[in-house]
């Protein structure tokens, strides 16, 4: 069995925050870990992520059992944080890792749901996975939804390289079949091509007026290894929603700065969390979203690096609690 080893980093890393789109329902980049916040176990009404290694099984690598974080993916131009979830156990069996949205209401049919995902290795030992919905809470047997399905590898020999017609694989998108979205591991060989973060979108269409819950299941048999990335679902947010304004402020540290700015705040319940800019016309210079953040003390790293020097203006959302400060780029 040829496999490859992937070197894990547990440190901790501060990450810049991609901007997002407005009507943004749900959003999380890995850029940082956030892992230690997510429960462990799902309890039915959940209002957090849940990472729920159901399997238990020990790694082959002395890899974390669950979903757990890592600074980069695989390919060489994957350079931003990301989750693992391996396959490849001490006794081949499946694996059985849940990683679970909070709750997401959807008001109308014009939410959309994307991923990035990528494998270890391509075609032999790629790993597959499923996302799966439920309309009702966030136990397993209530997934009773598929809206994607990634293949694994079944069979074939090294020999074949990346001729992906000589080996079977299950039912799903096969990574890197088309030959894109994989990267020459010149360490291994072309049955080892590394896989490229690959995006992925779903339409939620079907649950307009309801509020689900989202899991990516990684269910490979004895594979290797699976990436997860920058998790968005885009669509109208509800009517008649209202931000209550509180003048409570964040406090922002260093002020003035010139790359990057931490701020710190208690947070009155837990809630998805977004940070808007402004410059000193009222212009939003610059959106963040953290997305679902738990009551408490928060300390949140900001990106400023290509902000003009000046003044600016800062807002922090989080649920209906609205804080606001100010800061200085030099």
């Amino acid at each position: 069995m040829k496999k490859i080893f992937t070197l894990i980093f547990l440190s901790a890393f501060a990450g810049i925050n991609a901007n997002a789109q407005t009507d943004t329902l749900l959003f999380e980049n890995f850029d940082i870990d956030n892992t230690a916040n997510y429960l462990t176990y799902n309890s039915g009404n959940d209002q957090t992520w849940v990472d729920y290694d159901v399997d238990g099984l020990a790694d082959a690598n002395s890899r974390p059992l669950n979903w757990f974080w890592n600074p980069t993916s695989f390919a060489t131009i994957d350079t931003t944080g990301c989750l693992f979830s391996s396959s490849w156990f001490n006794s081949p069996a499946n694996a059985a890792n849940y990683l679970i949205t909070p709750p997401i209401q959807i008001v109308d049919a014009t939410a959309v749901l994307n991923w990035k995902s990528a494998p270890r290795q391509t075609p032999r030992y790629v790993d597959g996975y499923k996302v799966l919905v439920s309309t009702t809470d966030n136990i397993e047997s209530s997934f009773t939804d598929t809206i994607f399905v990634a293949a694994e590898f079944l069979s074939g020999a090294a020999s074949n390289g990346a001729n992906y017609s000589a080996y079977s694989f299950s039912d799903g998108f096969v990574h890197g079949s088309d030959l894109t979205y994989v990267e020459f591991d010149a360490t291994s060989d072309s049955a080892n091509l590394l896989g490229v973060l690959r995006p992925f979108s779903a339409s939620l269409a079907q649950y307009s007026g309801q509020t689900i819950y989202i899991a990516w299941l990684h269910d490979s048999f004895d594979d290797n290894l699976i990436a997860l990335d920058d998790i968005l679902i885009t669509g109208n947010l509800a009517s008649g929603v209202q931000q209550i304004e509180n003048k409570e402020e964040v406090k922002v540290y260093p002020n003035p700065a010139s790359d990057r700015i931490e701020l710190s705040y208690n947070q009155k319940s837990s809630a998805q969390v977004s940070a808007q800019i402004f410059d000193v016309k009222g212009s939003v210079v610059r959106t963040i979203t953290k997305g679902m953040m738990l009551s408490g003390e928060q300390k949140l790293a900001i990106d400023i690096k290509g902000l003009a020097s000046g003044n600016y203006q800062l807002k922090v959302a989080a649920g209906n609690q609205v804080l606001h400060s100010s800061f200085i780029v030099k």
